[in-house]
């Protein structure tokens, strides 16, 4: 075995075997070499630890009566919050599925001393029937971002479910042309953010509910010049597109930890004199934000532009119209 060989394989079994919680002595590192077929001595291995610590590592030593015994590999790039962090978003990444989840959080964990694997493991339950079933969302995730980075137009097909729970092409298979700008991450879901050539404006769309995209051959529309990402993900609605408005609300003051979960604590807000609390947010005008705005009944309304209040209004009139013809249970 060369010099370098050996050094190489006990740096190796330091990062494996030790951490902040746990140190080896000159025996253990013997007994490694020697079910290697080879024997090294003391002042071969003080040499090697030397070597290390000026090439960098950090390895701590930890001397009895004036002799360098014990040794520890210190030198970690993730620190153990860090490293839970992502196992976090891994185990509650729907896109990710069961199988994957479990490969990419063993690969987190090897990342760790093995003290800390100990401490290691997903905070975040999520049961494997909400998961992806298969991995082409990584590779439709993949193939967005390569379109992003090669500037090219896209096409695709767009899928829903129907009363039996099967999955069907959208619109008899229409193939949505879109420059796609941004990936985004909101509600453990993948979204992509571009320029629908259907809508003609700037659309969002679910990745779990995308075929495979294809490069259309042309290259992107550019953005438009105040777009910016960051921005897209607080006044969008669960990412279901609609016409964009910026809308009041009027609400209960009590209600304010739900409007800054929903919009972000940077949203507008003024206190009306009444002790009320209006909220000027812009929002797509869509099912999804309807349907939020109707679980605040008799604490929130929307008070303005006149049209979304009477469209709002007109929804609730059909909900109860509705709901009036249920057979009684």
């Amino acid at each position: 075995m060369t010099n370098k060989i050996r050094v190489l394989l006990l740096l190796q079994f330091l990062k494996e075997e030790t951490d902040e919680g746990r140190e080896i002595t000159h025996k253990d590192i013997q007994a490694f070499f020697s079910e290697k077929g080879e024997k090294v001595s003391l002042p071969t291995i003080r040499d090697d630890i030397a070597a290390l610590r000026a090439a960098g590592h950090d390895i701590s030593i930890r001397e009895v009566n004036g002799v360098s015994t014990y040794y520890k590999y210190l030198d970690r790039d993730w620190t153990l919050p860090e490293l839970q962090i992502l196992i976090d978003a891994v185990s509650s990444g729907e896109f990710i599925t069961p199988k994957k989840t479990k490969a990419i959080i063993a690969k987190l964990k090897n990342l760790a001393g093995p003290t800390e694997k100990e401490q290691l493991g997903p905070g975040i339950l999520v049961p494997d029937s909400v998961k992806a079933p298969n991995e082409k969302l990584l590779y439709i995730v993949q193939a967005v971002k390569d379109a992003i980075r090669n500037n090219e137009q896209i096409r695709f097909r767009h899928y829903e479910y129907d009363a039996n729970k099967k999955r069907i092409q959208k619109h008899r298979g229409y193939w949505y042309i879109v420059s796609p700008y941004a990936l985004i991450w909101k509600k453990d879901r993948y979204y992509m953010v571009g320029w629908s050539e259907k809508h003609e404006a700037v659309a969002h769309f679910r990745i779990d509910r995308m075929g495979m995209p294809k490069s259309t051959g042309d290259p992107r529309r550019p953005a438009p010049k105040d777009f910016r990402p960051e921005d897209r993900t607080d006044r969008i609605f669960s990412m279901f597109d609609g016409p964009e408005e910026t809308v009041t609300l009027r609400c209960v003051p009590s209600l304010m930890n739900n409007i800054i979960d929903q919009f972000g604590k940077d949203v507008r807000t003024e206190k009306t004199a009444d002790g009320m609390l209006d909220v000027i947010a812009a929002v797509h005008l869509s099912p999804t934000f309807y349907g939020w705005l109707f679980q605040y009944v008799g604490e929130m309304t929307v008070t303005g532009p006149e049209y979304v209040r009477d469209e709002y209004a007109q929804r609730m009139r059909e909900g109860l119209e509705i709901a009036s013809l249920l057979p009684d249970i």
